[in-house]
Formats: C-alpha cells, structure tokens, sequence
C-alpha cells in the first residue's frame, strides 16, 4: 500500500503531461507562423480534418467513432493484463495524446497541428501526436526487452 502512489503515476503522470502540453500548445500556437530554427522546425498552426497521414479526412463523426471504438477494444484486451513500470507509462502515454486530439474532433471539428520539421517533406504535428508515436514504441520496446511488465491476470 505504502508504494501506491508509484502506480498512479505512473499511469496518471505521463497522460497529463502529454494532454497539458498538448492543450497549452494548441491553445499558444493554432495559428503560429513561427521558424524555431531556419530549415530546420518551425510552430505552423494547421487545420488537422483527418488523422494519421492525412488519412479519412474531412470525417470527424467517422473518426470520433473509430477512436470510441478503438479505445474500447484496447480496454477490453488490456483488461486481461496487470501492466506496470515502462508498459504503464507507455499506455498512458497514448491514452494522454488520444484524449488530446480526441477533445480537438469532438469540440471543434478538427485537431490542431503545429509543429512543423522542415527538412523533410512531411506532415505537420502536435504534442499528443508526439505521446501516441512514443508511446507506442515505448510499448514495443517493454514488451520486447521488460515482458515481465505485461502479466497476465
């Protein structure tokens, strides 16, 4: 009991940094037209009507179901598993940057993006895209290198 504070951070800590960040950016930079560094990153506000790669876009209602859909699925696969250390951080981790673009869909229609690299032809970002994408390579790696986190019940 006298650790158990430890486990809720570890779930509840990396969900709300990864949704404060992303609501504090969304709200400074929705419009920005900022370059950090010349041909390197720049803040450009951007109006994300799809997902991923620009796919399904211009459907907020399909993708506001398909998030729905997707984040009772994984409820009902995790379920079966007592997660912890880096497993833990890592889900929480998405679930903080899906509730992020998930408030975006469902209160304005589209999800904010604004970090722009340069260099490379490729999409415009936020913070929860950054939580989801990290996330999700922190949980190949824990279920790679730490499969110990990932018992089943």
């Amino acid at each position: 009991m006298k650790n158990n504070w430890k486990k809720w951070l570890l779930w509840i800590g990396p969900a709300s940094l990864i949704l404060l960040m992303d609501r504090l950016f969304k709200m400074l930079f929705h419009d920005a037209e900022i370059v950090l560094i010349p041909g390197v990153l720049a803040l450009t506000g951007a109006k994300n009507t799809g997902m991923a790669m620009g796919m399904m876009e211009g459907q907020p209602i399909l993708l506001v179901a398909l998030s729905i859909v997707l984040i009772l699925v994984s409820i009902y696969f995790l379920r079966g598993y007592k997660i912890k250390g880096l497993a833990a951080a890592a889900i929480s981790m998405i679930a903080g940057g899906a509730v992020g673009n998930a408030i975006d869909r469902i209160f304005i229609g589209y999800v904010i993006d604004m970090i722009e690299v340069l260099f490379l032809d490729f999409y415009i970002f936020n913070v929860a895209d950054i939580g989801v994408v990290c996330g999700a390579v922190l949980c190949g790696v824990s279920l790679l290198f730490c499969p110990g986190e990932w018992e089943k019940r």
